[in-house]
């Protein structure tokens, strides 16, 4: 037995297996508490009220083909959250194997290099958007089916025997890829150096090798010179305009010097920032012990076992059970040949980009533009290392490393998504307290949301799922704006009566100013719809709500709505009963003039807050004014002082809600005795 453990050893087929451990690991912890984010909304919501087949309409203006990837994995899937995370990590780790297969087939004795790569392309910690499950799980199946497109056209090279089948397998798969998403065009013409590597065994001089190349890629040429076509004389699509031939003929050393700078910047973010920032733990440090230990646990099990998983490795004809061995010189040869293929596929993967005037950014949205670069930041990665050791169990120690903080990366960008789930769920509960109905066509204004991988659009999608849940129509009943991204565009002002048309895919929305409801939600504060007339000097509000105040209409809530609006409870779960369960009922007791229900609102809720910030604290008027109009004196002071207490320059706006109480109460002693209080407490001047 011993010596049959000494002599196991991982072959390139049974490194599946190896990746797939490495995928859980990476992947999986914390997964069951992820949901929908971005674009997952609308596809969801799609699928949800019109089936698999409103995506044929859904994707028809932009990707047509892409709707029947959609059709397949929502059919399967359905509308589980856990169920696309699990599909998510599925389509990582198939990509994965389908690049571990085309390397291997482009360099067959390179077995423990081309591992380093796919396990480095496996956890790669540029691109941030992983757990948006919908959008890019179906992304990564599009992904493979290049790369698979690749490796068809690499094997039918070490393969004559099946040199056709596989090649007429390549030119379908590589036409699917390219017509379903352009995000790889720039990959397709990095075809040209794949193919320049596989002539190298040929005994060809340089012009006949040239030769070949280009017979043997002009198949693939055709597709690109179709797509282009299609794309953009007979199907524009709306997603992106090219801009750099217009700028080169305005300005074209500006547009040069400004072109190579972007260049320059975006090989720096894709190829080098990502490796560098992994090792950042700051983040990880703010959370509680299980989730330090977590981190801990993934970091140290990646390097561990990449490293054991290499060490392991081999090729099926070796017979000593040994690594390959090769001399030195060959090996440096491999690194720098790798360093060029990896700066190749960099500069060819980053043209879709960079000639329409975009740029790559480790933030969301814009790190999705890393998607096409990871293969040529991975394989540059492991050429330099390879370059640089001396011995190859440093290289290989050095990218265990970097492999293992990679995938802690992997898992802070699970911990932000944890908690952007969190506070979305969160906001669309005190939304459905606060407002049980709303008018169908109501605009909703907000600004300065704090979800980092949502937008307005996203969010109109849950949004006219909870209000309208019978919906049949394509025309939406609702539809979210943030002003600032919107004003001046989709939102030509803050002013009423002014039309609003928003297509949405396969539906859209129309709506007027005239009928809008401002909000705004800046946690630890709980959402807030304002009022025009009562929340005129609230203090801290968020940027443009002020200007959007008038804009107002909270009576085009539906106070009795019956019955409420209620969130799928298999997406959101169980309804919190929090501090801002107590105070979002207790804003529509208010607005339904119910002040007994506010009072008993107050007595329950309060207590669970411990501490008011100044920020906080304007949450406590409405119960002041719930306490005052029942009677309870005592405890509208106390409330009142508890208020200025927390908060600084706050006289106005309790002045302003205690002049409210004078004018709706009954003179009684005491009534007089509180409103003596009040004066000395915040100076109001009361008639």
């Amino acid at each position: 037995m011993r010596t049959s453990i000494k002599n196991f050893r991982l072959n390139p087929k049974s490194f599946s297996i190896a990746l797939l451990v490495l995928s859980v690991i990476c992947f999986v912890p914390f997964i069951h508490r992820l949901g929908f984010y971005w674009d997952d909304w609308p596809s969801i919501w799609f699928l949800h009220f019109w089936g698999p087949s409103s995506f044929k309409e859904g994707f028809s203006v932009d990707r047509p083909l892409l709707a029947w990837v959609f059709m397949l994995t929502t059919t399967l899937l359905g509308e589980s959250t856990l169920g696309w995370q699990l599909f998510g990590v599925f389509s990582r780790l198939l990509i994965s194997l389908t690049l571990f297969w085309t390397l291997h087939g482009l360099w067959p004795k390179q077995t423990a290099r081309v591992a380093w790569i796919t396990i480095l392309f496996t956890v790669y910690p540029g691109f941030g958007q992983q757990f948006i499950s919908v959008t890019y799980g179906n992304a990564f199946l599009v992904y493979s089916c290049f790369l698979f497109s690749l490796g068809t056209m690499i094997w039918a090279f070490r393969k004559p025997r099946w040199y056709w089948p596989l090649m007429v397998l390549s030119w379908l798969t590589a036409a699917f890829s390219l017509f379903t998403s352009e995000y790889f065009f720039g990959l397709e013409l990095f075809r040209l150096v794949i193919l320049w590597l596989i002539m190298n065994n040929k005994d060809l001089p340089p012009w006949k090798r040239v030769r070949q190349v280009l017979i043997t890629w002009i198949h693939y040429a055709i597709i690109v010179v179709a797509f282009l076509i299609w794309r953009i004389f007979l199907y524009q699509s709306p997603r992106a305009t090219i801009t750099i031939f217009n700028q080169l003929r305005l300005n074209p050393f500006s547009a040069i010097i400004i072109l190579v700078k972007t260049i320059l910047i975006d090989f720096f973010e894709a190829a080098v920032l990502p490796w560098v920032r992994s090792f950042n733990l700051l983040p990880v440090l703010n959370f509680d012990t299980v989730i330090i230990l977590t981190y801990i646990g993934i970091v140290i099990g990646v390097i561990g076992l990449s490293y054991l998983f290499i060490s392991l490795l081999r090729d099926p004809k070796e017979t000593d059970g040994t690594q390959e061995s090769e001399e030195p010189a060959s090996s440096k040869k491999w690194a720098i040949e790798a360093i060029l293929v990896g700066l190749l596929a960099l500069a060819f993967a980053g043209w879709p980009i960079w000639v329409t005037d975009l740029h790559i950014e480790l933030i969301f949205p814009w790190d999705r533009f890393t998607l096409a670069m990871m293969p040529g930041a991975c394989i540059l990665l492991v050429g330099v290392v390879d370059l640089i050791a001396k011995a190859r169990w440093q290289a290989s120690l050095f990218l265990a490393v970097v492999a293992g903080f990679s995938a802690g990366m992997q898992f802070q960008y699970r911990l932000a998504y944890r908690q952007d789930w969190i506070t979305q769920k969160a906001f669309f509960w005190q939304l459905i307290e606060r407002a049980p109905g709303i008018k169908p066509g109501t605009l909703i204004l907000t600004n300065e949301l704090p979800f980092q991988y949502y937008s307005d659009n996203s969010l109109s999608a849950p949004l006219n799922w909870i209000y309208s849940p019978q919906q049949t129509s394509r025309k939406m009943s609702y539809l979210f704006y943030d002003i600032e991204a919107r004003l001046g565009k989709g939102l030509p002002s803050l002013e009423t009566n002014l039309p609003i048309h928003e297509p949405y895919r396969a539906t859209s929305f129309d709506g007027n100013t005239s009928q809008a409801l401002v909000l705004f939600y800046d946690p630890p504060r709980c959402l807030k719809v304002v009022d025009p007339v009562l929340d005129t000097f609230l203090p801290y509000k968020p940027n443009h709500i002020p200007e959007a105040l008038a804009l107002s209409q909270p009576d085009l809530i539906q106070v009795d709505a019956n019955p409420g609006a209620r969130p799928p409870s298999s997406i959101f779960g169980l309804e919190p009963q929090d501090w801002c369960y107590y105070f979002e009922k207790a804003e529509l007791a208010r607005q339904k003039g119910d002040w007994q229900e506010v009072a008993n609102l107050g007595d329950k809720g309060i207590p669970l807050k411990k501490k008011f910030t100044k920020e906080t604290a304007t949450e406590l008027l409405t119960f002041i004014e719930g306490y005052a109009h029942t009677g309870q004196w005592d405890k509208a002071v106390q409330l009142s002082a508890r208020f200025l207490q927390a908060t600084e320059k706050a006289n106005n706006i309790v002045c302003q809600t205690w002049d409210r109480i004078d004018q709706n109460t009954s003179p009684t002693e005491d009534r007089k005795t509180a409103f003596l209080q009040i004066k000395s407490l915040a100076n109001c001047q009361f008639p």
